[in-house]
């Protein structure tokens, strides 16, 4: 496996996943340095770049297009972060019911 420079070797990234009665959820977690505050709302915009962010790949279009597919399945996402102590993606997908 290759190298991924926007995950050190000491970051981890979790996924865990519950079902409640009406949807089942989807967190995506990890514990890199988290995204700034002033950031959080712009996230999911395409092409949105931080101003304070050192990674100097990418265009600014993954968390977009991950709204986009979340979306398109009658889903919602939703991202908290603590700078220094990572960051959650929460995505909660209604169950489909028989009629």
């Amino acid at each position: 496996m290759e190298d991924n420079p926007a995950a050190p070797q000491n970051d981890e990234i979790r996924i865990a996943w519950r079902k409640f009665a009406p949807v089942v959820q989807i967190v995506v977690r990890d514990n890199g340095g988290g995204i700034h505050p002033e950031d959080l709302p712009h996230i999911f915009e395409r092409f949105y770049r931080s101003r304070f962010s050192e990674d100097t790949q990418g265009i600014g279009l993954g968390l977009a297009l991950t709204k986009a597919v979340v979306e398109a399945h009658n889903g919602t996402i939703e991202a908290n972060s603590e700078l220094g102590a990572g960051t959650a993606f929460t995505m909660n997908f209604l169950i489909p019911t028989k009629l």
